[in-house]
């Protein structure tokens, strides 16, 4: 095999956990306020990390109800007399279901003797890997309040491939839903798949590998 890759970093929601979250279901099935972006008042701006209470929350430092206060805040500044709030993480995970070829297709590449890893933007709390098993999945896990920073910033990137033994950017493929993400990943040297359905990304991931 001579693709060039020696590793492939899988995000979670949207890549291995198909779906809408509840999270994201919710602040999309509120009524749309006059010039109000209610996805934008809930997770903040999408394209850079910031201080935003969700950002904060993902990056371990302040908890989901710090977070749902701060988002009330923003809404009250934008003229709203509800807030969207985020569901308790025992909760969180309604609407996402296994993406069943694509996790078949990490043990493919397991198998193939590549290395494997999971990126995440996530918070603490939130049972995703006891509902997916993925500590048997893949070998490195890097989730963003752990280590104090998220994607799309260029530093978790690097921090994975130091986990997973000091992979060259280069020769790593990531793997994510998002589109800025995907910008961040490639700003960090990273080859990259961006998911749009995952389980028919499944086997285009194993063809780029050619597996």
């Amino acid at each position: 095999m001579t693709t060039g890759i020696d590793a492939v970093i899988f995000d979670f929601g949207g890549v291995l956990g198909a779906g809408v979250s509840r999270m994201m279901s919710e602040a999309l099935g509120r009524p749309a306020a006059s010039g109000v972006d209610l996805i934008g008042l809930v997770i903040g701006p999408r394209d850079v990390d910031s201080d935003h209470p969700f950002h904060r929350l993902e990056r371990g430092e302040i908890t989901l109800d710090e977070c749902n206060a701060g988002i009330a805040e923003l809404a009250r500044d934008a003229g709203l007399e509800t807030a969207p709030a985020l569901p308790p993480p025992d909760v969180m995970l309604a609407g996402l279901t296994p993406a069943t070829e694509m996790i078949a297709a990490v043990g493919t590449i397991r198998k193939a003797g590549l290395g494997t890893a999971i990126l995440t933007n996530n918070l603490d709390g939130l049972p995703w890997r006891e509902a997916f098993d993925a500590d048997a999945l893949v070998d490195v896990i890097v989730e963003s309040w752990q280590v104090g920073m998220r994607k799309p910033v260029a530093e978790i990137f690097a921090l994975t491939l130091e986990r997973m033994g000091g992979i060259a950017p280069e020769r790593a493929l990531f793997l994510d839903d998002f589109p800025w993400n995907i910008a961040g990943a490639e700003t960090a040297g990273l080859q990259t798949l961006h998911v749009t359905d995952p389980d028919a990304d499944a086997a285009v991931l194993l063809t780029r590998l050619g597996l």
